[in-house]
């Protein structure tokens, strides 16, 4: 697993079975900001969360993101 952080455009990217340069096979949206590329074989490449700052909590551009506080933000998030 990766993480990264673009500053610029404000947007986490945790690659699960991708890895950076691969090439996504389909991408779902799972919500405002929120989606889930898959690779051809229909694992997940990765996921991608943007307006990072403001859903993890976290000054934009100096991100300090635990996978604890990943699993909280996104498991206590309103459907």
């Amino acid at each position: 697993m990766k993480i990264t952080y673009d500053t610029e455009a404000d947007a986490l990217y945790i690659y699960l079975e991708g890895k950076p340069g691969q090439v996504v096979n389909r991408t779902q949206e799972l919500g405002d900001g929120i989606a889930v590329d898959y690779t051809s074989g229909g694992g997940i490449y990765g996921i991608e969360i943007l307006d990072a700052s403001d859903r993890l909590g976290f000054a934009r551009g100096c991100p300090e993101v635990s996978l604890e506080q990943l699993v909280h933000k996104v498991t206590d998030r309103p459907r």
